[in-house]
């Protein structure tokens, strides 16, 4: 590979991770008005202790600093070096896998998503100046890995006769009290009839869901072309804040997409 194509790619590369770390960053403080009250003063005023977790994993300060570590990764969008995209995977990642594992912040998946996205990140930005031909297709099966692992657990979650029968997911709807679509329905619709409507809801939502689990085995624009607004259609029946989790996701599909451009 000659240097003028090396530093073309490498180019690209920069704008492919800069896209994955801008939706990562976007999903990873979407819900910062809650977080910053939590993890900054009710993890502190009210604490509770679980043996389970390291003494580490239980600190509030060690909650409360790598909430905010992600914001030492701003510098690559100013200076497209490697460094400052290797550091960045590696603030993500670090970051991501400690509130993942953290007993105040374990149990909320925008860790769990954003772990696996800058695990991918990671080995792409480790990746992407090695002098290998199949590198484009790799980096986009690999994403698409990362969406299937993540959509198995809620679909396979979601395989239960009150779920698939719209039971749940209507239930959930109607005590809701947040989200302008859900508002509005739940004005102008009576309590049956949107029980009626989620019959058919919760089976689509399931079937999108089972069509990302099959998604490394399907051709990458389709996953785009109708995983990505499916994502973007969830929230209209549960809550703008799911975006913390999806957001990278959908980042990530975005990112592929520039690779699979000039191929």
């Amino acid at each position: 590979m000659n240097i003028l194509t090396t530093n073309k790619n490498n180019d690209r590369y920069f704008g492919v991770a800069r896209v994955v770390v801008a939706f990562w960053l976007l999903g990873w403080f979407l819900k910062i008005n809650f977080f910053s009250h939590y993890l900054f003063h009710e993890i502190s005023a009210f604490p509770v202790v679980i043996d389970f977790f390291p003494s580490f994993f239980r600190s509030p300060i060690s909650a409360q600093f790598f909430y905010i570590y992600p914001l030492f990764v701003l510098p690559l969008f100013f200076r497209p070096q490697l460094f400052y995209f290797r550091f960045a995977s590696f603030v993500m990642t670090a970051s991501s896998a400690v509130l993942l594992l953290h007993q105040d912040t374990h149990n909320d998946a925008t860790f769990l998503t954003s772990f696996w996205v800058a695990v991918w990140l990671s080995w792409f930005v480790h990746r992407m100046t090695a002098d290998d031909p199949m590198f484009d297709v790799h980096a986009r099966s690999l994403s698409l890995c990362v969406v299937a692992v993540i959509f198995l657990g809620g679909f396979t979650g979601k395989l239960t006769p009150e779920y698939w029968n719209g039971e749940v997911f209507a239930s959930i709807f109607l005590q809701q009290h947040y989200g302008l679509v859900g508002e509005w329905i739940r004005a102008h619709m009576s309590a049956e009839a949107i029980r009626f409507h989620f019959q058919w809801i919760a089976k689509m939502i399931i079937l999108g869901e089972a069509f990302l689990v099959f998604a490394p085995f399907l051709p990458y624009r389709l996953v785009c072309v109708l995983g990505i607004p499916f994502m973007l259609g969830i929230a209209l029946y549960t809550t703008w804040m799911i975006f913390s989790v999806l957001f990278c996701l959908i980042g990530l599909l975005i990112a592929g997409l520039f690779l699979q451009k000039d191929n």
